[in-house]
């Protein structure tokens, strides 16, 4: 079978490689889509990013199958001890592989394993014509999920989580600074779940008119103080959860203009401020701000949580895109065809405003 090799950080070859047997507990996908997150592209530029010391390990040993954990496929054969999947089922990964054995893991808390694997990362991603995957972090796609918002389903699963890890109740005003994939996501989210209000803040026209398609209330910050508008709003109150969508480099978390300081400042006393943005870098943060607030920083956990004996947050996820609750579709502007377009998908995927493109380039794989 043909797969994506990176010999080295900024190059790739797609190479014959040996197609993979399932271990006991794990299923092959043939996966059909796949798509590449920021984190990612940042990787295979050699970025000091979170997962650069597993993903330069791999680099050095040779052969590094790297990257595609956000993918939507079918299972293409199970291993013999796995009964919660069957062959021709289409799935997607909104969890990491948690190690079974760790404490957390014991007590039924695998989304705090500290030694989680990440497909992609410790181990061979979707970026391949199949891959062998353990059963446990998979989750099914319903009837009437398209392969695009398969591929696109991996966030919007975390978008969810973090809405409940943010404590959205019915009412609560929630404003999402940045309306990127994960901002547009959370907004959605905090709406189903019960927002009366979501304001959606960006400096960029078209995701901000996206959002307010969705019912959001649209802020732009090259034209209005977000800070000002959501407290004008709320009679002086400011926001009941502030999600800090965007990351990329800040220089403070609590003073200034940056995404985080401005969810610090138009959060309600005694709000949240949930962090789903990752922030490269160090950053300042003045803690007597966030004490003075009496505020509570939320940083939500990752993968498919329970939210109930009958759902996981993967489940719902992918049920309420299926149903229209949320829609992802949009985010998904640039599709492409074959591996060899690997190196292009995670071009468009950083350079978006170049391309026009509002989420990351999709590549479809052909066999």
């Amino acid at each position: 079978m043909q797969a994506v090799v990176c010999p080295e950080f900024a190059a790739s070859t797609v190479e014959e490689v040996p197609r993979p047997e399932p271990a006991p507990d794990e299923v092959v996908i043939a996966p059909d889509r796949v798509q590449f997150s920021v984190t990612e592209c940042q990787l295979f530029h050699g970025r000091e990013v979170a997962h650069y010391g597993t993903i330069a390990d791999r680099i050095a040993a040779g052969g590094a199958r790297l990257f595609g954990h956000e993918f939507c496929g079918h299972v293409d054969a199970v291993g013999d001890d796995v009964t919660s999947l069957s062959v021709g089922d289409r799935v997607y990964a909104p969890g990491k592989i948690a190690c079974g054995e760790c404490a957390y893991c014991r007590a039924g808390e695998p989304y705090h394993c500290g030694t989680q694997t990440g497909i992609g990362y410790d181990r061979p991603g979707a970026v391949a014509e199949y891959v062998a995957v353990p059963a446990e972090p998979l989750c099914r796609l319903p009837e009437g999920i398209s392969d695009a918002e398969g591929a696109a389903m991996q966030p919007m699963a975390s978008a969810l989580l973090a809405t409940v890890d943010a404590g959205i109740e019915p009412g609560d005003v929630v404003a999402v600074v940045g309306t990127g994939v994960m901002g547009y996501q959370v907004g959605q989210a905090a709406a189903a779940l019960g927002a009366s209000e979501v304001f959606a803040v960006d400096v960029r026209e078209r995701p901000l008119s996206i959002a307010a398609d969705r019912g959001m209330i649209p802020v732009n910050a090259t034209e209005a103080d977000p800070v000002a508008a959501v407290r004008d709003a709320t009679g002086g109150v400011g926001a009941d959860v502030a999600v800090a969508a965007a990351g990329g480099r800040q220089s403070h978390a609590t003073e200034g203009s940056d995404p985080l300081a401005t969810a610090h400042a138009l959060v309600a006393r005694g709000g949240t401020i949930c962090q789903v943005g990752h922030i490269e870098g160090e950053l300042t943060w003045r803690p007597r701000d966030t004490r003075s607030k009496k505020l509570t920083w939320v940083n939500p956990r990752t993968g498919s949580v329970p939210l109930g004996p009958n759902r996981t947050t993967g489940e719902l996820a992918a049920e309420w895109v299926a149903n229209g609750t949320v829609s992802i579709d949009e985010y998904v502007t640039h599709e492409l065809t074959g591996l060899g377009s690997f190196e292009e998908a995670i071009e468009i995927t950083l350079e978006k405003d170049a391309y026009d493109a509002l989420g990351p380039a999709q590549i479809v794989i052909e066999r």
